[in-house]
């Protein structure tokens, strides 16, 4: 006579992967709630840079000295804007 249930050794086995396998996608990064934080705000600043409203941002204006095809040189006046906490650091340069 042949068995073809499991015996409760294979059972357990099987539970206690599944318990792993489970509790491993519950802690994975993709529900921590910081990166989830920090992807709204990487949104919001996006947002920001597409409708030129750059009040979140530090303003500072800085020289650039820019060589054109190995000959000639020019420096150009632009304005740097400049977002930074504690998990994020976002410039964007402007003319």
């Amino acid at each position: 006579m042949e068995k073809n249930s499991f015996t409760l050794i294979e059972t357990l086995i099987s539970i206690t992967f599944l318990s792993v396998v489970i509790s491993g996608f519950i802690y994975s990064t993709y529900h921590d709630e910081t990166n989830q934080k920090n992807y709204m705000l990487l949104n919001n600043l996006e947002n920001s840079f597409s409708t030129k409203n750059y009040t979140n941002f530090l303003k500072t204006t800085q020289n650039l000295q820019v060589t054109i095809n190995e000959e000639h040189t020019e420096n150009i006046v632009v304005s740097k804007y400049q977002f930074e906490n504690e998990n994020i650091k976002v410039f964007k340069y402007e003319k």
